[in-house]
């Protein structure tokens, strides 16, 4: 691997590093060993139920767009893009798992469009777990509105066809951005057609219950590893801070950035620091790391599926 275009990544990794360190290795160990085996085997289902509601909001999003990619499609290349987490790009690794090669109905400017839509509304839903919190301890609408107000700004960049087309055209004439230009075109256009309530009821919808299920899967990371203290309101609204905020930040899956701040919010609500960073680093190994190796094995079964597929299409005399 070289380490041009890999850095960013391997800084995240070495702030991980670094967080084990404060927090003593040896802590860290002890409260994952004395981890709760049914609350991590609860955590299985959780995710890929989580995963499932995920594909099943881009395949809303995608119809909307009408783009001819089924649910089961949707739900595969969710799951599979998982493999390529740590990597820049996020999410738009659907894009190119997605066969658009002869098939009809199917644009890859468009596509990019639904998968930023997609993750911009999920974002949005996943802040308001915020409020039950902050309505009861003002002074917590500060993180809140740190939250809020870049998204905001995005979608009032996105839904507006002059501020949009003015920053799209500029952005294009950089050289790192020129390959993208179909893209930038269409994501304005594309993002504002699926602002309809036909396409916003069910993503929302199913963003709220994703929503449920992420946070659901880290009260049980944190459950696992003994780590008491805050209330379901207070790690729903913990979750929600550090999830929105290290996303708005340049590191492929906020690595690093996630970890320290879950455990520096965790650990100023009384939760001892070496729970709390076991519990966010379970989360990680869960949602990352575990549906990162479920997606390459489902990449490597459907590979497998098509090319027999394909074989018995040029020989159909053979069963």
């Amino acid at each position: 691997m070289e380490f041009r275009g890999r850095w960013i990544t391997l800084v995240g990794v070495a702030a991980v590093a670094g967080l084990i360190i404060a927090v003593n290795p040896a802590s860290v160990g002890r409260a994952l060993g004395a981890a709760d085996p049914w609350l991590l085997v609860m955590m299985l289902p959780v995710v890929l139920l989580l995963y499932c509601v995920r594909g099943s909001t881009w395949f809303a999003v995608l119809h909307g767009a009408r783009q001819t990619v089924g649910l089961r499609e949707a739900i595969r290349v969710t799951i599979t893009s998982q493999t390529f987490v740590f990597l820049p790009g996020g999410d738009l690794w659907r894009v190119p798992l997605v066969k658009v090669e002869g098939r009809a109905g199917r644009d890859v400017g468009v596509l990019t469009a639904t998968v930023v839509f997609d993750d911009l509304v999920y974002l949005f839903v996943l802040t308001f777990a915020m409020v039950p919190v902050v309505t009861g301890t003002p002074i917590l609408s500060i993180p809140l509105a740190v939250s809020l107000v870049p998204q905001i700004v995005i979608f009032a960049i996105l839904l507006s066809p002059r501020v949009y087309a003015a920053l799209a055209g500029r952005v294009a004439t950089f050289k790192l951005f020129r390959r993208f230009r179909r893209e930038l075109e269409v994501l304005g256009p594309t993002f504002r057609s699926l602002v309809t309530p036909r396409t916003l009821l069910p993503v929302v919808t199913l963003d709220i219950v994703a929503a449920s299920l992420a946070i659901a899967l880290f009260a049980l990371a944190l459950g696992a590893v003994h780590a008491v203290g805050p209330d379901v309101p207070h790690v729903a609204f913990t979750y929600s801070a550090s999830q929105v905020v290290t996303n708005l930040t340049v590191v492929p899956g906020a690595l690093g950035a996630y970890e320290g701040m879950m455990t520096g919010a965790m650990a100023l609500q009384g939760v001892a620091p070496a729970a709390a960073a076991t519990g966010a680093l379970l989360y990680r190994v869960v949602n990352d790391m575990l549906m990162a190796l479920i997606g390459l094995a489902i990449a490597l079964l459907y590979d497998r599926e098509q090319l027999v597929a394909l074989r018995r299409a040029a020989r159909p005399d053979v069963p």
